[in-house]
Protein backbone atom coordinates (compact mmCIF):
# COMPACT_ATOMS: atom_id res chain seq x y z
CA UNK A 1 0.00 0.00 0.00
CA UNK A 2 1.16 3.19 -0.84
CA UNK A 3 -0.59 6.62 0.61
CA UNK A 4 -0.41 9.68 -1.18
CA UNK A 5 -2.35 13.29 -0.71
CA UNK A 6 -5.13 12.10 -2.31
CA UNK A 7 -5.27 8.80 -3.04
CA UNK A 8 -3.79 5.52 -1.99
CA UNK A 9 -2.20 2.54 -3.84
CA UNK A 10 -4.22 -0.79 -2.43
CA UNK A 11 -3.11 -4.09 -3.43
CA UNK A 12 -5.42 -6.95 -4.32
CA UNK A 13 -3.87 -10.47 -5.00
CA UNK A 14 -1.20 -8.59 -6.18
CA UNK A 15 -2.92 -6.08 -7.96
CA UNK A 16 -2.24 -2.45 -7.34
CA UNK A 17 -5.71 -0.52 -7.47
CA UNK A 18 -5.63 3.56 -6.77
CA UNK A 19 -8.35 4.64 -4.67
CA UNK A 20 -9.11 8.30 -4.16
CA UNK A 21 -10.10 8.99 -0.66
CA UNK A 22 -11.32 11.78 1.69
CA UNK A 23 -8.19 13.21 4.22
CA UNK A 24 -10.11 10.97 6.77
CA UNK A 25 -9.94 7.94 5.26
CA UNK A 26 -6.41 8.74 4.09
CA UNK A 27 -5.33 8.99 7.88
CA UNK A 28 -6.41 5.81 9.16
CA UNK A 29 -4.58 3.86 6.04
CA UNK A 30 -1.26 2.47 7.56
CA UNK A 31 1.34 1.06 4.56
CA UNK A 32 1.88 -2.80 5.04
CA UNK A 33 -1.39 -3.05 7.41
CA UNK A 34 -5.25 -4.79 5.98
CA UNK A 35 -7.37 -1.84 5.00
CA UNK A 36 -11.08 -2.09 4.59
CA UNK A 37 -13.02 0.61 2.25
CA UNK A 38 -16.09 0.59 0.93
CA UNK A 39 -15.59 2.02 -2.36
CA UNK A 40 -17.80 3.45 -5.51
CA UNK A 41 -16.33 2.77 -8.95
CA UNK A 42 -17.10 5.44 -11.32
CA UNK A 43 -17.62 5.48 -14.81
CA UNK A 44 -16.64 7.87 -17.51
CA UNK A 45 -16.27 8.06 -20.89
CA UNK A 46 -12.16 8.36 -20.78
CA UNK A 47 -11.72 6.84 -17.33
CA UNK A 48 -12.57 4.11 -14.35
CA UNK A 49 -12.30 6.02 -11.16
CA UNK A 50 -11.88 4.01 -7.91
CA UNK A 51 -13.21 6.10 -4.79
CA UNK A 52 -13.04 4.87 -1.19
CA UNK A 53 -14.12 5.41 2.24
CA UNK A 54 -13.33 4.18 5.75
CA UNK A 55 -17.16 4.63 6.70
CA UNK A 56 -20.56 3.75 5.48
CA UNK A 57 -21.93 6.71 6.12
CA UNK A 58 -19.40 8.98 3.71
CA UNK A 59 -20.26 6.56 0.80
CA UNK A 60 -23.85 7.29 1.48
CA UNK A 61 -23.15 11.21 1.33
CA UNK A 62 -20.48 10.60 -1.78
CA UNK A 63 -23.64 8.87 -3.65
CA UNK A 64 -25.84 11.45 -2.48
CA UNK A 65 -23.63 14.66 -3.54
CA UNK A 66 -22.91 13.28 -6.73
CA UNK A 67 -26.28 12.83 -7.45
CA UNK A 68 -26.33 16.52 -7.27
CA UNK A 69 -26.14 18.22 -10.87
CA UNK A 70 -22.58 20.30 -10.88
CA UNK A 71 -20.96 18.09 -8.38
CA UNK A 72 -18.59 15.00 -9.73
CA UNK A 73 -16.40 13.11 -7.83
CA UNK A 74 -13.86 15.54 -7.21
CA UNK A 75 -15.80 18.24 -5.41
CA UNK A 76 -17.54 15.55 -3.55
CA UNK A 77 -14.42 14.20 -2.21
CA UNK A 78 -13.31 17.74 -1.19
CA UNK A 79 -16.39 18.17 0.68
CA UNK A 80 -15.97 15.03 2.15
CA UNK A 81 -12.09 16.00 3.10
CA UNK A 82 -13.16 19.20 4.49
CA UNK A 83 -16.73 19.32 6.22
CA UNK A 84 -17.74 16.94 9.20
CA UNK A 85 -20.35 14.45 7.76
CA UNK A 86 -22.40 16.13 10.94
CA UNK A 87 -21.66 19.46 9.43
CA UNK A 88 -22.77 18.12 5.97
CA UNK A 89 -25.82 17.10 7.58
CA UNK A 90 -26.34 20.16 9.15
CA UNK A 91 -25.92 22.23 6.36
CA UNK A 92 -28.37 20.45 3.92
CA UNK A 93 -30.84 19.95 7.05
CA UNK A 94 -30.67 23.43 8.33
CA UNK A 95 -31.00 24.87 4.75
CA UNK A 96 -27.41 26.43 5.57
CA UNK A 97 -25.52 26.88 2.33
CA UNK A 98 -23.59 28.95 3.39
CA UNK A 99 -21.71 25.85 6.13
CA UNK A 100 -21.10 24.23 2.65
CA UNK A 101 -18.87 26.67 0.65
CA UNK A 102 -16.05 26.24 3.20
CA UNK A 103 -15.52 23.17 1.33
CA UNK A 104 -12.88 23.74 -1.73
CA UNK A 105 -14.48 24.14 -5.14
CA UNK A 106 -17.83 24.60 -3.38
CA UNK A 107 -19.27 28.47 -4.16
CA UNK A 108 -22.21 30.22 -2.84
CA UNK A 109 -24.33 28.65 -6.09
CA UNK A 110 -23.32 25.27 -5.73
CA UNK A 111 -23.89 25.04 -2.28
CA UNK A 112 -27.37 26.59 -2.76
CA UNK A 113 -28.26 24.17 -5.44
CA UNK A 114 -26.83 20.84 -2.98
CA UNK A 115 -28.89 22.26 -0.81
CA UNK A 116 -32.03 22.42 -2.24
CA UNK A 117 -31.62 19.14 -4.36
CA UNK A 118 -30.64 16.94 -1.18
CA UNK A 119 -33.09 18.71 1.36
CA UNK A 120 -35.97 16.36 0.24
CA UNK A 121 -34.05 13.11 -0.41
CA UNK A 122 -31.57 13.26 2.75
CA UNK A 123 -32.39 9.72 4.55
CA UNK A 124 -33.16 10.42 8.08
CA UNK A 125 -29.91 8.41 9.27
CA UNK A 126 -27.93 11.28 7.94
CA UNK A 127 -29.99 13.94 9.11
CA UNK A 128 -29.52 12.37 12.10
CA UNK A 129 -26.26 13.35 12.76
CA UNK A 130 -26.97 17.08 12.59
CA UNK A 131 -26.63 18.95 16.03
CA UNK A 132 -29.50 20.37 17.88
CA UNK A 133 -29.43 24.44 16.84
CA UNK A 134 -29.34 24.94 20.49
CA UNK A 135 -25.87 24.04 20.46
CA UNK A 136 -24.94 26.69 17.50
CA UNK A 137 -27.32 29.21 18.71
CA UNK A 138 -24.61 30.54 21.08
CA UNK A 139 -23.42 34.71 21.61
CA UNK A 140 -19.93 33.21 21.88
CA UNK A 141 -19.84 31.50 18.47
CA UNK A 142 -21.28 34.67 16.73
CA UNK A 143 -19.04 36.94 18.32
CA UNK A 144 -16.06 34.49 17.06
CA UNK A 145 -17.08 34.15 14.13
CA UNK A 146 -17.82 37.90 13.45
CA UNK A 147 -13.94 38.82 14.76
CA UNK A 148 -12.45 36.19 12.30
CA UNK A 149 -14.55 37.61 9.49
CA UNK A 150 -13.22 41.23 10.62
CA UNK A 151 -9.91 39.65 10.45
CA UNK A 152 -10.31 38.74 6.25
CA UNK A 153 -10.95 35.46 6.28
CA UNK A 154 -14.10 34.00 4.54
CA UNK A 155 -17.11 34.16 5.88
CA UNK A 156 -18.22 30.32 4.94
CA UNK A 157 -15.11 28.90 6.09
CA UNK A 158 -15.42 30.99 9.45
CA UNK A 159 -18.55 29.41 9.91
CA UNK A 160 -17.88 26.08 9.04
CA UNK A 161 -14.74 26.22 11.52
CA UNK A 162 -16.82 27.33 14.59
CA UNK A 163 -19.69 25.37 14.42
CA UNK A 164 -17.81 22.68 14.23
CA UNK A 165 -15.59 24.40 17.77
CA UNK A 166 -19.10 24.54 19.32
CA UNK A 167 -19.70 21.13 18.36
CA UNK A 168 -16.66 20.15 20.18
CA UNK A 169 -16.53 22.89 23.57
CA UNK A 170 -19.48 24.61 23.50
CA UNK A 171 -18.94 26.33 26.71
CA UNK A 172 -16.14 27.72 25.39
CA UNK A 173 -15.53 31.49 25.27
CA UNK A 174 -15.74 33.61 22.43
CA UNK A 175 -11.74 34.02 23.03
CA UNK A 176 -11.18 30.41 23.04
CA UNK A 177 -13.18 29.92 19.98
CA UNK A 178 -10.99 32.46 18.23
CA UNK A 179 -8.18 31.05 19.30
CA UNK A 180 -8.66 27.68 18.12
CA UNK A 181 -10.33 28.37 15.11
CA UNK A 182 -7.28 30.45 14.00
CA UNK A 183 -4.99 27.18 14.18
CA UNK A 184 -7.09 25.41 11.55
CA UNK A 185 -7.74 28.76 9.72
CA UNK A 186 -3.93 29.26 8.88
Amino acid sequence: MDVREDAATISVYGLGFEVFCPQSTLAKLRIGENAHLHTKLVVREDSLTLYGFHERLQLEWFDLLLSVSGVGPRVALAMLSSLPLALLGQGVAGDDAQLLTAAPGVGKKLAQRIVLELKNKLPEHLAGLTQSGKALDNPAADEAAAALITLGFREGQVHAVVRKLVVKKPDAAAEELIRLALRELR
